[in-house]
């Protein structure tokens, strides 16, 4: 069945390397979406079996053409159809997630790169698992025989000055996310070409360029008229833009300057909720502040937000008005589903605890069984219509063993 998980094998060079897919199987990988190895392989070569889902495909085939296939591939018009900005956000945010998970529990994975990132094969899902997880290593045990793939390599490794670390997966979650949105390596602009091949790939590896999106520094510009310029212009939010700069900055050659995946983590999935769609329906996905769309130039209308804000008397907000926690846009042409991540800052789960729906001239509000939706009266809420000519409708979300939240549901025109 679509979507539900199966299982693969993976053929190992060597036998001795079974040593350390069982200390592999022994690491806390329980509920991640990791191809953690379930059993070895003796008879007939080693390797051994994991779990994964069928209807997956590596990151690299699809998205990173520029890379991996031909150079054409990257157009505007490809890159609306595999899903443009928001489908892209939410593969980053997923690897970040579960680089996250594995960090905060004293692990890491070591080899990221596009083909050890499986996504879904559907471009409406967003599935994506990690596998070769016979790369993990621990704080307490590192690993120093694993360097990194060409292209995602880390200046401390390639040097072989430091062990793999958390903070090694952070710098190359960071060229992930950066080619996955802007179909080049951060580090790879105008200084990086005038080398050749051999030479630049060396200058990118150890960390010799500038960053391309450097404020003081423009010797390593992206050319201006390409296509990976208008997308860092385009793909990027304020709080990603901060986060590349302080890893291929400052972080560069200073692992302890770097920003972990938790940040990168939140920053994506912020940039997520903020994500609309253009509403000629020309398939292309934009940051609601911008005027207009940038493919078609169709004016952004105004927008539907929901922000979210703690219930006043909580602890940490115990003498002072709660501020907003976070906003997400409400779409007009789909379920919008809301769910720790926007109610507490949680990760633990996915499930959505209420959906807004459009309908007619407003949002049908489903709520998960155990989630309690009402108004100011404590009346339950089912619907709630679109809030014309500045009105703004608020909702109060409860479930156990949870703080309140209340939704502010408003219009808002883009700047």
């Amino acid at each position: 069945m679509d979507g539900q998980p199966g299982f693969a094998i993976k053929l190992l060079e060597r036998e001795t390397d079974l040593a350390r897919i069982e200390e592999v199987r022994r690491l806390p990988l329980d509920s991640l979406p990791l191809a953690a190895p379930i059993s070895l392989i003796r008879d007939g070569g080693s390797g051994y079996l994991m779990p994964l889902a069928s209807d997956m495909n590596p990151l690299r085939e699809p998205y990173l053409p520029r890379e991996f296939g031909p150079r054409e591939t990257g157009s505007i018009v490809w890159y609306r159809n595999t899903g443009g900005i928001r489908r892209r956000l939410a593969l980053a945010g997923s690897v970040a997630q579960c680089l996250a998970a594995l960090h905060e529990r004293g692990l890491a994975y070591v080899d990221l790169n596009p083909n050890n990132v499986m996504i879904s094969d559907d471009v409406s899902r967003e599935e994506t698992w990690l596998i070769d997880t016979d790369n993990l290593t621990s704080r307490a045990n590192p690993k120093w025989d694993i360097i990194g793939f060409p292209g995602y390599a880390v200046p401390e490794r390639v040097t072989k000055k430091a062990p793999p670390s958390t903070l090694a997966d952070a710098y190359t979650l960071a060229i992930l996310t950066f080619r996955l949105l802007v179909l080049s390596h951060p580090l790879e602009g105008q200084a990086g070409e005038s080398l050749d091949g051999d030479a630049a790939a060396a200058a990118i590896n150890a960390g010799a360029l500038a960053y391309v999106g450097d404020p003081t520094d423009d010797s390593n510009r992206l050319p201006p008229r390409s296509l990976s310029a208008k997308l860092f212009a385009l793909a990027l939010s304020g709080r990603m833009r901060q986060l590349f700069l302080e890893t291929f900055g400052v972080g560069k050659l200073n692992p302890l300057a770097r920003p972990g995946a938790a940040r990168w983590r939140d920053a994506l999935w912020l940039a997520y909720d903020n994500v609309v769609e253009c509403a000629d329906g020309c398939g292309w996905t934009y940051f609601r502040l911008l005027p207009q769309c940038p493919a078609c130039g169709r004016e952004t209308p105004p927008i539907v937000l929901a922000t979210v804000f703690p219930e006043w008397g909580e602890t940490e907000w115990a003498n002072v008005d709660p501020p907003a926690r976070d906003s997400l846009t409400l779409s007009l042409h789909r379920s919008t589903p809301v769910g720790e991540r926007q109610l507490w800052g949680g990760y633990a789960s996915k499930d959505p605890l209420l959906t807004f729906t459009p309908v007619g001239k407003g949002f049908e509000l489903g709520a998960r069984e155990g989630v309690r939706v009402t108004d100011g009266a404590g009346k339950r809420v089912e619907r709630i219509p679109y809030p014309e000519n500045r009105k703004e409708y608020r909702v109060r979300v409860e479930t156990s063993g949870r703080p309140a939240r209340t939704l502010r549901v408003t219009s808002i025109e883009a700047i």
